[in-house]
């Protein structure tokens, strides 16, 4: 007998989805709600409200809690089965900022703040066991590849005064345990980063950035050069990147439409209309793909993407 083919799934808006390790849940917010989802059933297993403008989300590496980080700062950690709020660091003056992740142990957060603190906290006690600021930066684009033995994030500065561009952004990599003195700036520097993704081997590291944002390339971090580039055109809203599990495939939302590009040149495998979009990921297994958008979201398995794009094109010449 034919396996019947999962259905493509359609939700509610979405501004970051994320799936367990195990790829039997699935966590997004949109607006005010925190939402888990059982996988690929998409049954719900709570919508809660527990902080304010939620903006990161991440499940532990057991996939038991999830850290959520709203645009203060604030960050907060969940049962992922139930919703109950287990602890709240209080950091809201900490400032708005990129992820808070997990380490791979799952005892520690990382997190960074517009402000220039880089932050490590116990997930438990909510103590802060580490702290670094970068004095006068900004970072942004926290990322952390598969095993999380290491985090990467951009550090940008204000220019001295209107009439000066800014300097190109750098961009640090801190292996875990994160330490004082223990750090790496990559050989590169990137004008004005709009999002950042390290691959899940933590290989390659995708960068987009520009003014206006138009360029995305691929930096191999092993071998210190960029290794691929290609001219995207992006629009105002939030911009992701996500990598395949075996990194042939990146996802990334562009000026109203989304794309799968294909390793090594960057070649676009798919192409579709999408309103106001402004999340890409892959699953865990790589057999589906999510959009987020500010309007309507989807979880499509890969295998359906063709027929996904075709009609959501067929759709936007209506």
């Amino acid at each position: 007998m034919a396996r019947t083919q999962p259905p493509v799934i359609k939700f509610k808006a979405a501004h970051e989805v994320v799936f367990s390790s195990e790829e039997n849940r699935v966590a997004f917010f949109g607006g005010r709600d925190v939402s888990v989802f059982s996988f690929p059933e998409f049954k719900p297993m709570f919508v809660v409200h527990p902080i304010a403008h939620p903006s990161h989300i991440d499940f532990s590496p057991d996939g038991r809690r999830l850290v959520v980080k709203s645009t203060s700062g604030r960050t907060i950690i969940l049962d992922a089965q139930t919703g109950k709020t287990l602890k709240d660091f209080h950091n809201q003056k900490e400032g708005e900022g990129s992820a808070a992740l997990f380490s791979s142990c799952g005892h520690y957060i990382v997190s960074v703040s517009w402000d220039g603190l880089l932050s490590v906290r116990n997930s438990a006690t909510t103590e802060m066991v580490f702290s670094h600021i970068h004095t006068g930066g900004i970072l942004g684009d926290l990322t952390t590849p598969r095993d999380r033995r290491f985090f990467v994030y951009s550090v940008g500065y204000i220019p001295p005064s209107d009439s000066e561009p800014p300097s190109p952004e750098t961009v640090i990599l801190r292996p875990w345990p994160i330490r004082s003195g223990e750090c790496r700036e990559l050989g590169q520097r990137w004008p004005f980063i709009g999002a950042l993704q390290v691959s899940p081997s933590g290989r390659l590291l995708a960068v987009i950035h520009g003014a206006p944002l138009k360029t995305m390339e691929i930096y191999d971090i092993e071998q210190s050069q960029v290794v691929a580039s290609r001219a995207v055109q992006f629009g105002g809203t939030k911009m992701s990147i996500g990598w395949s599990p075996d990194e042939k495939l990146l996802a990334i939302n562009g000026d109203e439409k989304c794309f799968v590009l294909e390793m090594p040149k960057l070649t676009v495998r798919n192409e579709f209309a999408m309103r106001l979009p402004c999340y890409m990921g892959f699953s865990p297994t790589s057999k589906f793909i999510a959009v987020g958008s500010w309007r309507t979201s989807f979880i499509i398995p890969f295998d359906c993407l063709p027929k996904f794009a075709k009609s959501m094109n067929v759709a936007k010449k209506i």
